[in-house]
């Protein structure tokens, strides 16, 4: 699922840079560069993307929470 069209960030790349540097927002989009372009995906549903950031946080965070669950 894209998540960035400008930086092509993806769900899966949300869900690595939470096991790399955890649950903070900002450090995540660091370490993905999400947002760094238009910003759309950052606050507003984007029609470029599947699931904006915000969202992606949570499923990111559900997803790993299944993982440990298992």
């Amino acid at each position: 699922m894209k998540v960035c069209a400008c930086q092509n960030v993806t769900l899966d790349d949300i869900v690595e840079a939470m096991q790399t540097v955890g649950n903070d927002a900002e450090a995540i989009r660091k370490y993905t560069d999400a947002g760094r372009g238009c910003s759309e995906c950052l606050q507003t549903p984007c029609d470029d993307v599947d699931l904006p950031f915000p969202d992606a946080l949570l499923n990111a965070q559900a997803l790993l929470e299944q993982r440990q669950n298992r």
